[in-house]
């Protein structure tokens, strides 16, 4: 990789695309709201910062419910991942999210988001302190909004493959070094920073037969056997120490199964508001 920050996943020319469809099938299972937190977005001079944006697709989303002046701010660990051209508003910059973030952003943020990032920090700093980093953006009075898979204890329903993944899933995450009980933790971290209004939301994501509509079941389905093929990849190519009966063709046996028979997991969200001044 020509690029300084080593990414976690193989096929990084694909990323933006997967996470792509991947917004998609979670906006749609969320009945199209990407912002739990309960902030007024029509008030004028938000400034929203959006930790692990890839291309910036959330940020340009929630655009039409903004009110002008606004900035957002995006960050990610690999720059090209960056439009070749910003919208309005909207700048984006290299963080990692293992390193503290520079000082002059502090206290400055209405609202701070991050989706599927914990695990990607997590060789330079522990979870709980990617989270208390993040914390540290918010403006009093400002919320904080992060939401991870949880992979804790296994799909909501799924069959052999999809119960296979998910130890595959935790197996990664344990290598890269997050463990797999951050995201049923990161509630009670926003509560030991001393935020208020704290909540945990649950948002369960079904695939194939398990969705009413098919052609989001579909969607669904392939999104996850992506997610799960490159995380399978990743173990084979680091060595990751998972059972031969787990990993033996796993893609295809969550292919076969994700379609015809469907599955059901999880995203916990943590939402919490920063003591007001």
């Amino acid at each position: 990789m020509s690029e300084k920050h080593q990414y976690l996943l193989p096929e990084v020319e694909k990323e933006v695309g997967r996470l792509t469809e991947q917004d998609s099938v979670i906006v749609h299972m969320m009945d199209g709201k990407r912002i739990l937190a309960p902030i007024d977005l029509k008030q004028q001079g938000l400034r929203i910062l959006d930790s692990a944006t890839a291309d910036g697709l959330f940020l340009r989303e929630i655009q039409p419910l903004l009110t002008e002046p606004y900035a957002l701010l995006g960050y990610d660990i690999m720059e090209s991942f960056f439009p070749l051209t910003s919208p309005a508003h909207t700048t984006f910059a290299v963080h990692d999210i293992g390193d503290p973030w520079p000082t002059e952003l502090h206290a400055s943020c209405d609202l701070v988001h991050q989706r599927f990032a914990i695990p990607g920090g997590a060789k330079k700093a522990t979870p709980r302190q990617i989270v208390s980093y993040l914390c540290q953006l918010v403006k009093p009075g400002g919320w904080i909004q992060l939401g991870e898979m949880d992979v804790r204890d296994g799909p909501v329903r799924g069959g052999p493959a999809m119960q296979d993944a998910w130890v595959c899933l935790r197996a990664w995450m344990t290598a890269a070094g997050s463990g797999a009980t951050f995201a049923n933790e990161m509630a009670g971290w926003l509560k030991d920073e001393g935020f208020e209004n704290v909540k945990e939301e649950h948002v369960d994501i079904s695939t194939g037969p398990h969705c009413k509509d098919a052609e989001w079941g579909a969607r669904s389905a392939q999104v996850m056997l992506n997610a799960i093929t490159g995380v399978a990849g990743a173990c084979k190519y680091n060595n990751i120490d998972v059972p031969n009966t787990v990993m033996d063709r796993l893609p295809e046996r969550a292919a076969d199964e994700f379609f015809k028979e469907g599955g059901t997991y999880r995203i916990i969200f943590a939402i919490g508001q920063k003591t007001p001044a």
